[in-house]
């Protein structure tokens, strides 16, 4: 196999999704964004900010005046098309299907919705790659998304903080460690051009010499101790894709080159290796399943003296270990025999085990976890949830390395 992509490399006819993210301080920064940034980029623009539901926007004549593009406010359910801008409408939310946009009415109360999560949870869902762009704004709407865009092979630029009209949805993207460019608003708009030109230009898998690829492998667990030598191939190449993209290496050689030259370049391929995305019951058809099928025989007929062990490997940032400890005290409670309960979550992204051991999460969890749980075990605090007492209590976070052996607890 050739060690570089090759230059008449299959191209997609499906435009590349840019997904965008404002709201408080956001209308003067994209504005900014629109007016430099070409228009035949081949991308699509999709922009989501808050909007009063009660009003009419005026956004989309808002940044029309801005580009050459087409800027359009959706409604019902419409074909994405390159060279386009698509802007939310009012009390609507929008999600990508395929390569179509919908626009329907939100689940959520007013005071409860997250919409840039939602749409930025869509691309990384249906899409698998793209860009996730944060813009000026209030709270943290976006961390939840970008987390997922990231882990899905895309890319994530922010507007520098200092530059935002309002600062906290910039600084929380940037505080999830996984953001890539962080620029001014104009200087933003030239780096995202000449990434969809990559991304355009080389295949999503570069193809590589075999040889080529255990050498970059041989150097990362060099620089780093950690072997990815058995990991799933595709998110190998996928995650080495998506570095060459925001290093502007044309092919593998030439990335090589720049990672044996750039000792920060090791690090920064290891956190795209390591990144995952999780939320709490991420899979509620699983959770539901152990709630009502494998959690209630575990307590029947139980020695209360006998503790109750479970192992969650793989962690990430917490959200998987505080949902299942969610679920066995609320099964506990349904029994008179308590035993002891104790859960080992483990990872090997120091990183991320940092995040959990915190035990603070966005407002946007309010569209995983219901009412009741949230009252029972987080304690709302400004723009964030934190874990009780009662939950953090029986988790214990520890680093580990599944590849190198089971997780001894003591």
């Amino acid at each position: 196999m050739a060690d570089e992509v090759a230059d008449d490399a299959p191209q997609s006819s499906e435009p590349v999704i840019v997904a965008m993210g404002a709201s408080a301080g956001g209308l003067r920064a994209l504005q900014s964004f629109f007016t430099s940034i070409p228009g035949d980029t081949g991308a699509a623009f999709v922009v989501i900010v808050h909007l009063d539901p009660e009003r009419r926007s005026e956004l989309a004549g808002l940044l029309g005046g801005r580009t050459a593009m087409p800027v359009i406010q959706v409604q019902d359910r419409q074909k994405i098309v390159a060279n386009h801008v698509y802007v939310i409408p009012p009390d609507r939310r929008l999600e990508l299907i395929d390569h179509e946009i919908e626009a329907t009415p939100f689940i959520e109360p007013h005071g409860q919705r997250s919409p840039i999560d939602g749409f930025f949870r869509s691309v990384a869902n249906r899409l698998g790659d793209g860009f996730a762009v944060i813009f000026s704004g209030a709270g943290s709407d976006g961390v939840l998304g970008v987390r997922a865009v990231k882990e899905s092979g895309g890319i994530i630029l922010v507007q520098e903080p200092s530059e935002a009209e309002y600062p906290s949805m910039p600084r929380a993207a940037i505080a999830t460690g996984i953001v890539d460019v962080v620029l001014p608003v104009r200087e933003l708009a030239g780096r995202l051009s000449d990434l969809i030109r990559l991304k355009r230009a080389v295949a999503s898998e570069p193809k590589v010499d075999e040889e080529l690829l255990r050498r970059v492998l041989a150097h990362l667990r060099v620089r780093t101790g950690h072997d990815f030598a058995k990991y799933k191939r595709s998110t190998v190449l996928r995650r080495l894709a998506r570095r060459m993209q925001v290093t502007r290496t044309d092919d593998l050689t030439a990335y090589y080159d720049l990672l044996r030259d750039n000792p920060d370049e090791a690090q920064a391929l290891l956190t795209d290796l390591l990144i995952s995305v999780t939320t709490f019951f991420r899979d509620k058809e699983a959770f539901e399943t152990l709630r009502k099928v494998a959690l209630p025989h575990l307590f029947e007929n139980r020695d209360p003296a006998d503790p109750l062990r479970v192992w969650v490997c793989g962690c990430a940032t917490g959200e998987e270990a505080y949902s299942l400890a969610i679920l066995l005290l609320e099964e506990s409670g349904r029994h008179d025999i308590k035993p002891p309960i104790q859960i080992f979550a483990s990872d090997l992204d120091a990183r991320a085990l940092s995040t959990a051991r915190e035990g603070r999460y966005p407002l946007a969890i309010e569209a995983d976890v219901n009412e009741d749980r949230l009252r029972r075990f987080f304690t709302r605090d400004t723009d964030v949830y934190r874990v009780r007492q009662e939950l953090r209590d029986i988790v214990l976070f520890a680093h580990h390395d599944l590849l190198k052996g089971p997780f001894l607890a003591r």
